[in-house]
């Protein structure tokens, strides 16, 4: 099926954030200094650049989470609304503060992430989310911030036969300093449809180098449904679906901000794979294309379209 099925919805939870964009010429070193070239405050946060990055393809986005009512809050939920993000299930916390990162860049796509949880994102419960929050909904993505919402929700989908996608996008140990322990990561592992994380993820789960070794040893503890994807950066991806390991290189592109590859490589996914239903090949192209041209902008939000990635995909076929 090529198009888009009309009035498919996807309902996001997990980081929402604002990030700080320190521009440099290099990344620090210890002890040492590093000049600040430009300075930005930027709406971004993992699942929210995902839910962004859905509604440029076309989809129609539900984003659940908590953000604080403070500044950035404010700054982010307008952000979220003039995307045309539908934000009826974001909540606002009296008092609160809203997590927000602070993202330092280098040349060639270097960057690193201090984060500031605040007390918003990690404290949202199953109960404060409505009953109808999954109605008409056709794909759940989670990050897993938020866990107690995040395993009902997933509960819930399953029940309903709804695809439940988990981007691992940290580590376990880091989830755990989050206060996301590692029985509730296992039960979401158990419980989603897709699970998709990258290089430190699967070594730290599993202890594996190398990517298809990960894969088997993670696949084995796991029945997921539709299998596992290990995104390895500009050495492309790997999905481990009914036994069999398929590989998407890195398309090259002039790298000019890594941020929010992997945010948009699982926009991709879900809108490709659960919205359009096309054959897991052309998802896993199509999803490395979304990620290839966030790439070759600054920021953490994809600025593409169903257009452009389709034509970008034309283009690398005929080259």
């Amino acid at each position: 099926m090529n198009g888009l099925i009309p009035e498919r919805k996807v309902l996001t939870l997990g980081t929402v954030a604002m990030d700080v964009i320190l521009e440099s010429n290099q990344l620090p070193q210890n002890d040492g200094f590093a000049l600040v070239e430009g300075e930005h405050l930027v709406p971004g946060g993992s699942c929210s650049n995902v839910s962004v990055a859905l509604q440029k393809l076309g989809a129609t986005v539900f984003q659940a989470g908590q953000i604080g009512d403070d500044h950035l809050g404010q700054v982010f939920a307008a952000d979220l609304k003039a995307n045309g993000v539908n934000t009826e299930f974001l909540k606002v916390k009296k008092g609160g503060t809203t997590l927000h990162t602070y993202i330092i860049t280098a040349p060639e796509g270097q960057h690193c992430i201090f984060a500031n949880l605040g007390d918003a994102v990690n404290t949202l419960k199953a109960e404060d989310l409505p009953e109808h929050v999954l109605d008409g909904i056709s794909c759940f993505y989670t990050d897993m911030f938020s866990p107690d919402a995040a395993l009902w929700l997933a509960r819930e989908a399953r029940r309903r036969d709804i695809p439940v996608v988990y981007n691992m996008q940290c580590v376990p140990s880091f989830m755990a300093a989050c206060g996301v322990s590692r029985e509730e990561l296992e039960e979401m592992l158990s419980l989603c449809t897709l699970f998709v994380a990258g290089r430190e993820a699967f070594q730290e789960l599993t202890g594996a180098q190398e990517p298809k070794s990960a894969l088997a040893i993670l696949n084995g503890r796991f029945n997921v449904k539709d299998g596992l994807i290990y995104t390895a950066g500009s050495e492309g991806a790997y999905w481990l679906r009914e036994g069999k390991v398929l590989t998407q290189k890195a398309y090259p592109v002039p790298v000019v901000d890594t941020t929010g590859a992997g945010d948009c490589f699982c926009a991709g996914m879900v809108f490709d794979y659960y919205l359009r239903q096309r054959t897991p090949e052309e998802s896993l192209a199509f999803a490395g294309a979304v990620a290839a041209l966030k790439c070759t902008v600054k920021g953490p939000r994809s600025t593409t379209d169903l257009a452009m990635v389709e034509d970008f995909i034309h283009s690398q076929q005929n080259d």
